[in-house]
Parts: C-alpha cells; sequence; structure tokens
C-alpha cells in the first residue's frame, strides 16, 4: 500500500511538472538562466574580461525568437510572418541581427576602454533594476522585460548596463544589450 501511494504520488507530480511546462519550449536550443542573477553575473563577467564572444554567445537566441513568432497568434503576429518570408524581411531581419554584432563589437572595442579609465576587473554588480514588462507578442506565453544592471566600478562610480530579455518557461533569455554604459 505504501509503495503504491508514493507510485501514485511521484506520478502526480510528474504530471503537474509536464503541464505547467510549454509544449512549445525548445530549451535545448536556446541560451537560458534561471534567474537573473544568474544572467547579469554572466553580462559582468564578459565585460569584466573583456570577452566579446561570450556576450555575443548570451545573445544567441534567433531560435527562440523564431519560435515564440510561430506559435503567436493574432494579426500583428501574421503581419510579421508573413514579412518575414519575404525578401525584405529577411535582408532586414539580417541587417538587424548585423547591427548588433556590430554594436557589441563596438562596445568592447572602442567604447568601454574609452568609457572606462580603470580597471574592469573591478567592477562588481551592486543590484539589478527592473524596468518594464509587457506580453512579447498577443496571446504569447512569453513576457519581454527590460532591466538595467547597476554596477560599481571600485572606485565610487557607479554605471548602468541595459538589457532585455524575453521570460518564458521560467527562463531568462537574453535577446538585448546595450552598447554603452550609463554614468548613474
Amino acid at each position: 500500500m505504501t509503495t503504491t501511494l508514493k507510485v501514485h504520488f511521484i506520478l502526480f507530480f510528474l504530471s503537474i511538472f509536464i503541464a505547467c511546462n510549454d509544449p512549445n519550449y525548445n530549451g535545448d536550443n536556446y541560451i537560458a538562466f534561471d534567474t537573473m542573477d544568474e544572467l547579469s553575473h554572466k553580462i559582468i563577467e564578459s565585460i569584466k574580461n573583456n570577452d566579446e564572444q561570450k556576450m555575443l554567445k548570451l545573445l544567441d537566441n534567433n531560435a527562440l525568437i523564431f519560435d515564440l513568432l510561430t506559435n503567436a497568434e493574432g494579426d500583428d503576429a501574421n503581419k510579421t510572418k508573413a514579412y518575414l518570408m519575404t525578401e525584405e524581411g529577411k535582408r532586414n531581419f539580417s541587417i538587424d541581427q548585423m547591427a548588433q554584432k556590430q554594436r557589441i563589437n563596438a562596445f568592447f572595442s572602442t567604447g568601454l576602454p574609452n568609457q572606462i579609465t580603470i580597471n574592469k576587473a573591478a567592477f562588481q554588480t551592486i543590484g539589478l533594476e527592473f524596468v518594464h514588462e509587457q506580453p512579447y507578442s498577443e496571446n504569447s506565453p512569453a513576457m519581454l522585460q527590460s532591466y538595467q544592471i547597476r554596477i560599481d566600478n571600485g572606485d565610487k562610480q557607479a554605471y548602468g548596463y541595459d538589457i532585455q530579455v524575453i521570460y518564458w518557461n521560467n527562463k531568462y533569455h537574453l535577446i538585448e544589450a546595450a552598447g554603452f554604459l550609463n554614468k548613474l
């Protein structure tokens, strides 16, 4: 009797876990984090180490964006899908992706060295400010969220670094990062 009760208990929790997960979520295809603290730590680590490739890897969530768009409903989503199927839409998406890479490259190669005159290794996160949230699209299970990571440079100067994430399936996915630090 006790073993049967345990089996039913385990099956019950497994069914709840499966029911809570979005079947359209393909987690193996995305760069995801369980907490914003974990994600912000990775971002600051890439800045401290001047690791542009690490930042670009954190931003590599095109599959997530396409999966969300594929599963989105509504007029805006249908118009966006139709636009992205055109040559102009594909070209503009490619241009946007290239612009993001160039912005990150400029941040690491020229912006960051000109903005920060002390050792970046002294950076530490002093806070994370939630700025804004909205549904990714109409009837979407995902939320588009904006944050500002607050950074201290070790010399009593605070900076803010703006990012956007998609929160989906209890995971945080970086989709946009600023090309500069805001002096606070």
